[in-house]
């Protein structure tokens, strides 16, 4: 072997063992000392650590706040988590204006649900036909009805303003007539003898027939 050849071979060598030192030094272990004193994570140098991609559009967990049944309600960004209230509709004013008039009148009526000794005073029979004037129409059947199933014949006497009413729709006057007409006795005769004072009343005819019939028409 010649010289020159020699001489290749140590160059060879040695260029070898600076690039084996080299990589062996990249790939030392690398030691992460954490501050809470934890044991020290040790990871191999350029490696790379996994994250997890932020979806777009999400949003952060303290913008949404459980409801108590089960759901959740977005609060508004940079509140304190309480949910926002959504302010009532017209529809929902007038609802409950409507409900309150409702009320009103099942009130009265409850007042007179036990039978009373004394006569119904003519100021509360005016007071409970304007109170009935003001229920809504859709709801007016449903009122009445339930105050001819709830008073008792001692204090029918309370629906005497609306079945004297000539002004009320037919319907309602029927309603009123029909249930004094299986009333007592007592209570039946004086109303049907005022109905028949008032020949424009709606049930004036029918008036006229029963005390025909029954002997009872007034004499002039």
């Amino acid at each position: 072997m010649t010289r020159a050849n020699v001489k290749w071979w140590v160059v060879a060598g040695v260029a070898f063992f600076v690039a084996l030192a080299s990589a062996l030094w990249w790939l030392r272990p690398e030691v992460e000392v954490s501050g809470d004193g934890e044991a020290p994570a040790v990871k191999a140098r350029g490696a790379r650590t996994s994250r997890a991609p932020r979806r777009k559009g999400a949003r952060p967990a303290s913008a949404v706040s459980k409801r108590t049944d089960g759901g959740s309600v977005a609060d508004e960004p940079g509140d304190s988590g309480t949910p926002v209230e959504t302010p009532q509709t017209e529809e929902d004013v007038q609802a409950d204006a409507e409900e309150k008039l409702v009320d009103a009148f099942d009130d009265m009526t409850d007042k007179w649900r036990e039978p009373s000794e004394a006569d119904v005073p003519m100021e509360v029979v005016e007071k409970f036909r304007q109170q009935f004037n003001k229920i809504p129409q859709a709801r007016k059947t449903e009122c009445l009805q339930r105050a001819l199933n709830l008073l008792p014949d001692e204090n029918v006497m309370l629906l005497a303003g609306i079945l004297l009413d000539k002004s009320q729709p037919k319907e309602y006057l029927e309603l009123v007539y029909n249930d004094i007409l299986n009333r007592d006795e007592s209570v039946k005769k004086p109303l049907l003898r005022e109905i028949f004072k008032d020949r424009e009343h709606p049930c004036w005819a029918n008036t006229a027939w029963i005390l025909d019939v029954t002997g009872e028409m007034p004499r002039k």
